[in-house]
């Protein structure tokens, strides 16, 4: 099966990726990710989109990144779905774990492409996800958390164990922050033919998130 994945740069798409490509037969094909209107970052996680690029060098998956805003979302996602559908892409890999409206959208956008949507981590536990994770060896940190959910000290952590040991101890928090708690980065893996090189800039706030520059 050739397929492309739904792409944001975090831990949930590469987990995601991850699985899928344990069955012989599967083919990652391509990396999709969506950008804000100004072409620069990616939509779901603020980070530059040269460093999703690095990701895509590193994995040796061809990405195609496309620039859009909240209205145009589906029909620029719908445009690049057919274009790879030329290229004999038969199916899509998604990093959801239990939104329902959210794949109830990604089937429909599939069904009307005739492309079969593929979920890895659906209804998996979220605890476990993240402890998958980290013990499959992928490194990762924040890039950017919920101010009404964590302070301002998760913002920057690595994805490590003391990670799992903390945030699965705050309540009212999906230790995979399935409901936007924060947002991650990885930069090396399994996957990864060499680690993504950056440099962290300085912590901003901005409608109640706060978000971590990444720098050349």
């Amino acid at each position: 099966m050739k397929a492309f994945a739904s792409w944001s740069g975090g831990k949930d798409c590469m987990l995601a990726v991850y699985r899928y490509l344990q069955t012989i037969d599967h083919e990652m094909a391509y990396l999709v990710n969506m950008c804000d209107a100004d072409g620069e970052h990616s939509r779901s996680h603020g980070i530059n989109k040269s460093f999703i690029r690095s990701q895509a060098q590193a994995m040796n998956i061809p990405i195609v990144q496309q620039a859009t805003d909240f209205t145009g979302y589906e029909s620029c996602f719908k445009a690049v779905i057919a274009d790879l559908k030329k290229e004999g892409v038969t199916a899509g890999v998604f990093g959801d774990i239990y939104l329902v409206e959210h794949r109830k959208w990604i089937e429909r956008v599939c069904k009307e492409l005739d492309m079969d949507p593929i979920f890895p981590l659906w209804e998996n536990d979220t605890k476990a996800l993240l402890k998958e994770f980290i013990e499959e060896g992928f490194k990762a940190f924040t890039v950017a958390i919920n101010t009404h959910k964590l302070d301002k000290n998760w913002i920057g952590r690595e994805l490590d164990r003391s990670f799992f040991n903390d945030i699965t101890t705050v309540e009212d928090i999906d230790p995979c922050a399935e409901n936007g708690e924060y947002h991650t980065f990885v930069y090396d893996g399994p996957l990864f033919s060499n680690p993504v090189k950056y440099e962290k800039g300085q912590p901003y706030e901005k409608d109640h998130h706060i978000f971590i520059p990444l720098n050349e």
